[in-house]
């Protein structure tokens, strides 16, 4: 009779794994072989997170400017309404 295997893709390091179902040990791996980028393809990778980068960090620039006066709002609501359990709804306190 023959063993039947599974075989599972890992989650970490995306090696193929080849397990015996009935005890759950691991029989064998393979390792995952990661195609690599030659130098041009490497280089416009690099210009292109460049660009992705600055691009989140003006986002979170933007988000930084836009919180004092969400904090102000906020502040001011909690003071108007001292004994509010719930937030008006025009405020939202996440």
């Amino acid at each position: 009779m023959a063993v039947k295997t599974i075989s599972v893709e890992c989650p970490c390091c995306k090696g193929t794994l080849v397990v015996d179902p009935e005890t759950g040990s691991v029989l064998s791996h393979q390792e995952y072989k990661k195609e690599k980028l030659s130098l041009d393809a490497f280089m416009s990778q690099q210009k292109n997170r460049a660009a992705e980068l600055d691009a989140k960090f003006e986002a979170a620039k933007e988000k930084e400017k836009h919180k004092l006066d969400l904090i102000e709002k906020k502040f001011q609501a909690a003071k108007e309404n001292k004994n509010l359990k719930d937030p008006p709804p025009t405020v939202l306190w996440d």
